[in-house]
């Protein structure tokens, strides 16, 4: 007997049918962020209208009005809720919202490019942080689960609150916090007709240095919002324009990793911590971001009303980094590498400085009649580009059943796609860049030395501007195309109560469906990008007698005045080494005109195909929550505690790897066929239960206690639940022969759940507008998402099949018949009993209008938040390694013991307004910039300081004038310690300047 299985789309039909087979013309809705505009029984009447009273006795303009704005909304909320107002959000120019939200206790950033993009909120990194727009799930650009908000610019947002406890109604998914975004409604306003426009500048001190960086850069901003048809049908539209340059200059050292250095230096140790390089560069460009944001609100009778929005977000972000990237330092320790160390520099057991000669003896044979790749230095002119949109719409309906039931109705769609460029162009030194062939100078001398978490030294004996020695050796791309789609319908009804405990019922059920796909491809002009960047641009073979002949040629390309120029990084760069700056499109055009450069799929780079993958997800919750209104011991208490019920369906479509002859046929883009692998899905589903409560406490009418606890989920990243399994032979110097499987990602990752409880105290101050919050909170997780090594895995034992080598691994270069062995099993799994994190938060905020004359307004506002955790992870830090080169633990990513924020801010007559913000966040764990694989580390602490001030000439217009990062502030990181320098990034400081006008 076939067991019947509804899919998602059959659930959305019959939901919907249901719905309208409840009403007799329309459908109403809700989302569980935004408040219902439904019918109140009298005693909800009373109350919101005593609320309303005390919001209005206290509304005022300007900054200090949208700071009381943003704490009424923290007072009056049902859960434990930090709010930003759109007062507050529409006087910054900030980029985007995430500069705003940063000033919200607990909240951090992570810089991309100098500005705020990816948020953590209470020492959890970004992809534990969910996120909403009016109410509806927002997927990313790329393969995470964090929103990038640089999407989402600040002008189009009406308010945004960070929920840090979680309520049955809420979309499961934030641990760390719920980030809501809401966009504007024509109908709350008091006009009739609004329309608002702001032009603003900007001028960055860096970028008028960089070739391909403008100096100046500009946002305008209009929108337009009215009501029609006797204040029943409202029409919001937005639109956002930002062009602004991007600069940063910045020392990139590579990971420091155990080197032997017994063998070739007289002294040297057997685990010397040594990095492999370092890069020295400057990245230009600009970001162009178009935003649109549109509403329609029609109340169609006193029960019935409808929305529909939409917002799309078109970013482009041109990247270019331009420098010198050294490599192949560690190989000092290989005897007769050709590479010599001198003056060696050390501390704490790594090398930090010496100098580096490369051929010392001058008896090498130099590229492209021999292969010097001990030490490597090219120059950088590579196209890091991201084009990305989100676009997203909702429809929601709200129907008032009768008296006591009310239900909504919302159907939304998300959609986000990213393209990473990844374009690469490199440059070498040549002894004769006019010579007939070209041979690579291998004189290459190199001095260097760190000095911790301050800007190193660097020399070369080379002039890399020399346009008679530097010529184009490779072009190369390596795309990311991602696309990420949600789409929900939910149902919700509410039943009110009239007795002295509860004040309603809510239930509801939510069906979404999430898509996830990667594709990659790959271009090379020449044989093999290794060989290429290293100036070995001649494929040679052997004829029978072992003579070398010549197969075929990729001539690099000889520099000019015209399509390339000298370079000084400025700064605290200043002393490295000047570099070209060259015109890629030129020198492509002049190059290889005729080559195809549209990067494919290709088997001789398998991977092209492999990492190819679709993910999909879906979801049916259904929740009931009975929200409180009565007293206890005394006291009165409102409130809410609910269960939410999640069913999850997650699956993965990918290649992987059978064996020869045992998978599908499977074409590259050249035609070229495969038999090694076939694509398979595979996947699990499993039901979740999450209860939680909320209960506020009304001690006195000036103080509340709040007490939630709450089962909390956050879904792995969708790259992370790709299909993967690839075998790879290996000769490993201490292994063998072995067999490694790496299955970094897996479709049967669970959750990342725990059990969390918050206790906030909260005393508005009577005398004055403000209050003081003491909140305490903690998280019990109950298991860490994680990657395992486990060295000499037992295959069979575990019913894995080990696929049979290839021709290739069959036999060693003697002819003799290779005997595999197991190897390392690297594997995506849920890690139990991590343990907790918790922290305290204190939050101030006053505004002294009880001071005399002009100081009354004065006003503060002042977070405090502190961390701890006793969760570690196998550290990702390279060379955090024990005796036995497994992995340390180490802290999770994200967390700052520590972060501040304080705005001191003045009021004068809702005529003039000044600010001053800064933000703090303690020492924390992510990952650095290094160009290829992505490198943890340690990034230092650091403060960022901002100011504003604004002047009305009439009420309807007003000028803006803002800095950030008035210090410029360094990013920088480090690994294990502070000697082991990483990242030391500047991006200069920004300077904001515009009206705004309203009529």
């Amino acid at each position: 007997m076939k067991q019947f299985k509804p899919s998602l789309l059959t659930l959305s039909l019959f939901a919907a049918g249901l719905s309208f087979a409840c009403m007799p013309n329309a459908v109403y809705a809700e989302d569980a962020q935004a408040e219902p505009t439904v019918k109140l029984s009298k005693k909800e009447k009373d109350d919101k209208a005593q609320k309303e009273k005390a919001i209005e006795a206290i509304s005022i303009k300007g900054f200090r009005g949208s700071v009381i704005k943003s704490l009424n909304t923290k007072r009056y909320s049902d859960t434990v809720v930090d709010a930003i107002s759109a007062d507050d959000i529409g006087g910054l120019p900030d980029v985007s919202i995430a500069d705003s939200l940063t000033r919200l206790p607990g909240v951090t950033s992570i810089r991309i490019d100098g500005q705020s993009s990816e948020l953590n909120i209470r020492g959890l990194s970004g992809g534990f942080v969910f996120s909403t727009l009016n109410g509806r799930e927002q997927v990313s650009s790329a393969g995470g689960r964090s929103v990038q908000f640089d999407q989402f610019p600040s002008e189009l947002i009406k308010q945004a609150q960070v929920y840090k406890s979680q309520k049955a109604s809420l979309i499961e998914g934030g641990v760390a916090g719920t980030i809501e975004l809401q966009t504007a409604s024509a109908l709350d306003n008091e006009e009739d007709t609004v329309f608002r426009f702001s032009a603003h500048g900007n001028w960055n001190e860096d970028a008028a240095d960089n070739k391909d960086s403008e100096s100046f850069g500009h946002r305008l901003t209009g929108s337009y919002q009215t009501k029609l048809m006797d204040e029943t049908v409202g029409l919001s539209f937005g639109y956002a324009r930002m062009f602004q340059p991007t600069v940063s200059s910045r020392f990139v050292n590579y990971k420091f990793e155990k080197t032997d250095l017994s063998a070739t230096y007289d002294g040297g140790l057997a685990d010397t911590m040594v990095s492999n390089g370092f890069e020295i560069n400057q990245r230009g460009g600009e970001d162009t971001r178009d935003a649109f944001s549109s509403a329609l609100n029609w109340v169609l009778t006193d029960d019935l009303s409808i929305q529909a929005d939409l917002f799309y977000s078109d970013f482009k972000s041109k990247k270019w980094d331009r420098g010198l990237r050294v490599n192949g330092l560690r190989n000092i320790e290989n005897p007769g590498s050709g590479i010599l160390l001198t003056n060696p520099v050390f501390a704490d057991g790594a090398l930090i400085g010496g100098t580096f000669t490369r051929d010392p003896n001058g008896d090498l044979n130099a590229a492209p009649f021999g292969n010097i790749n001990n030490m490597t230095v090219q120059t950088q002119a590579d196209d890091n580009s991201t084009n990305s949109n989100v676009f997203s719409w909702g429809i929601k309906a709200d129907w008032q059943i009768n008296d006591s039931l009310s239900m909504t109705m919302d159907l939304s769609h998300s959609e986000a796609d990213e393209t990473y460029k990844d374009r690469v162009l490199r440059m070498a030194v040549f002894e004769d860049s006019s010579a007939a062939t070209p041979i690579i100078d291998d004189n290459v001398i190199m001095a260097y030395q760190l000095d911790g978490l301050n800007m190193p030294t660097v020399s070369f004996n080379q002039d890399f501007t020399d346009l008679s020695k530097m010529m184009v050796t490779s072009a190369e791309s390596y795309p990311h195309i991602e696309e990420n789609v949600a789409d929900a319908l939910r149902l919700d009804f509410k039943y009110e109560l009239d007795n002295d405990h509860l004040s309603s019922f809510e239930t509801g059920l939510r069906v979404s469906k999430r898509e996830y796909t990667l594709d990659r491809g790959r271009f090379l002009y020449g044989s093999n990008d290794y060989a290429m960047r290293n100036g070995n641009y001649i494929v040679w073979g052997r004829d029978e007698e072992g003579n070398l002949f010549e197969i075929e040629r990729f001539t690099p390309y000889q520099l000019t005045d015209g399509n390339s120029s000298s370079t000084s990084i400025g700064g605290d760069l200043g002393s490295m080494p000047d570099f070209l700056t060259v015109d890629n499109t030129e020198i492509l055009n002049g190059w290889i005109p005729g080559v195809d450069q549209t990067p494919i799929k290709n088997w001789d780079h398998s991977w092209t195909l492999t990492q190819g993958n679709k993910v999909e997800e879906e979801v049916i919750a259904a929740y009931f929550q009975a929200n409180l209104d009565t007293e206890l011991f005394g006291l009165p208490m409102t409130g809410n505690i609910g269960l939410r019920v999640i069913n999850s369906d997650q699956k993965s479509t990918g290649l992987i790897n059978v064996g020869a002859g045992n998978g599908d046929i499977i074409a590259d883009d050249r035609g070229v066929t495969e038999n090694r692998w076939s694509r398979l899905t595979k996947g699990t589903s499993y039901t979740d239960y999450l209860p939680s409560m909320n209960l506020n406490f009304s001690i006195t009418e000036n103080d509340q206690l709040r007490f939630a606890y709450a089962k909390v989920m956050a879904r792995a990243d969708m790259s992370d639940l790709a299909n993967s399994g690839n075998f790879q032979y290996v000769n490993d110097p201490s292994d063998g022969y072995v067999v490694n499987l790496d299955s970094r990602s897996s479709p049967f990752l669970r959750p990342f759940y725990a059990n969390q409880i918050d206790i906030s105290f909260e005393h508005y101050l009577p005398d004055s507008d403000g209050a003081i919050v003491i909140a305490l909170w903690n998280k019990d997780i109950q298991n860490f998402v994680g990657t395992t090594k486990e060295k000499n895995f037992d295959y069979a034992a575990a019913g894995i099949d080990v696929p049979p080598p290839t021709a290739q691994f069959e036999t060693d270069n003697e002819g003799n018949v290779i005997d595999w062995q197991n190897g390392t099993y690297t594997h995506a799994e849920n890690n139990a009993d991590a343990g907790y994190i918790r922290g305290v938060e204190i939050a101030y905020t006053q505004t002294f209008k009880f001071l005399p004359g002009l100081w009354s307004g004065l006003g503060a506002n002042i977070n405090f938040s502190y961390t701890e955790s006793e969760i570690t992870i196998d550290s990702k830090v390279p060379g955090n390694v024990d005796a036995n080169g497994d992995p340390l633990p180490g802290p999770i990513e994200g967390l700052s013991p520590r972060v501040i924020s304080a705005t001191l801010f003045y009021d004068y007559d809702e005529t003039f307004s000044a600010r001053i913000s800064a933000r703090h966040r303690a020492a924390y764990l992510s990952e650095q910039i290094a160009v290829g694989d992505s490198e943890a580390a340690y990034f230092e602490k650091e403060t960022i300081i901002s100011a504003q001030v604004s002047y009305n000439f009439t009420e309807n217009l007003q000028a803006v004038m803002s800095m950030d990062n008035i210090t410029d502030e360094a990013n920088i990181s480090y690994f294990i310690n502070r000697n082991n320098t990483g990242t030391i990034q500047n991006f200069g400081r920004t300077l904001y300047f515009g009206v705004n006008y309203k009529m």
